[in-house]
């Protein structure tokens, strides 16, 4: 008898001593130190660049700067040429019954340690007229669907020579005969989307 009591005070005390210790506190804040820094499209841990920086890269059709940095972003102005008299940039715009095509118009990088899926899509009101798709060393775009984002289901980390980690991306716009024709701009954006994926 004395035994069944001391074992049901121990089994008292253990049940009384896991309460209190769930109650010892109610609000806790631990400090840790960490650092960000925020830095221009192009170098960051997703990476985006105008056109292709490397030399093996031909850099014909990129002359109009389509794809520049504006504030450390990425700004994209289809239509952009020169004024025929100054040579100044000038934004003038895409016809109806038109395609053009840009390859590439911007490269992507992942400096992540991880597999990426990468996902690309428009939008806004040009949104239905722009198709993406990837290039390659002197290589035809593989397109995507019109109007719709592209996938990418894996871009590897950065190892030795950097190559497998990087998409060269390529849009193609088709302005469909009989559109409104404006001097006001269609205003939408291009946007890239990540997340770390298995190998």
């Amino acid at each position: 008898m004395r035994m069944k009591k001391g074992l049901l005070m121990v089994v008292f005390l253990l049940a009384i001593s896991s309460v209190m210790a769930a109650m010892s506190y109610n609000k806790a804040t631990v400090t840790n130190a960490s650092e960000l820094k925020v830095v221009n499209t192009n170098q960051s841990l997703l990476t985006l660049e105008a056109n292709t920086p490397w030399s093996w890269q031909s850099t014909v059709g990129a002359k109009d700067e389509t794809a520049v940095m504006r504030n450390g972003e990425l700004f994209f102005q289809f239509g952009k040429g020169i004024s025929g008299g100054t040579g100044a940039p000038v934004f003038h715009g895409l016809q109806p019954n038109s395609e053009y095509q840009w390859n590439p118009l911007f490269t992507l990088r992942n400096k992540s340690a991880e597999t990426i899926k990468v996902t690309i899509h428009a939008t806004g009101d040009y949104a239905p007229y722009i198709t993406f798709g990837t290039t390659g060393q002197s290589a035809s775009p593989t397109w995507g669907t019109k109007g719709q984002a592209l996938v990418i289901d894996k871009v590897f980390k950065e190892t030795n020579s950097g190559m497998q980690n990087i998409r060269n991306i390529a849009v193609k716009i088709n302005i469909p005969s009989g559109h409104v024709v404006s001097q006001a701009e269609l205003m939408g954006s291009i946007i890239v989307e990540s997340e770390a994926v298995a190998n």
